[in-house]
């Protein structure tokens, strides 16, 4: 399964960003690389996204370059919200969403941040 993707949820467009399971490297860069092109090929305030680091695990170098992807992003982003954020994930992405420009809702699971993107 493609790790960046579109799904159709209640009649929205919704792109999931799954970095589950990733560590840095290889294909976390290139999963960052496809989120980010991705993004970029979309109207601007358009984009839906739920981040999904579930298990995920970061160090200063992937913490940089999420910090450079959310600003990137920015101007595509309508709105967008995180699941998986737990423990130190939780400083990284307040440090990540301050450097970036943009904040993001963390839920716990993917079925409340798909409810959160539909809201208007």
């Amino acid at each position: 399964m493609d790790r960046i993707r579109f799904i159709e949820y209640k009649g929205k467009n919704i792109l999931i960003e799954d970095f589950s399971g990733l560590k840095p490297g290889e294909e976390f860069d290139k999963t960052l690389e496809t989120a980010r092109q991705t993004i970029a090929s979309q109207p601007p305030k358009s984009v839906l996204a739920l981040f999904d680091a579930t298990n995920a695990s970061f160090n200063m170098e992937a913490l940089n370059a999420m910090s450079g992807f959310v600003k990137q992003n920015t101007p595509y982003i309508k709105k967008a919200c995180a699941v998986g954020i737990k423990g130190l994930l939780v400083v990284a992405l307040q440090t990540v969403t301050r450097l970036g420009g943009r904040s993001f809702h963390t839920f716990d699971t993917r079925d409340e941040a798909l409810e959160f993107l539909i809201e208007p």
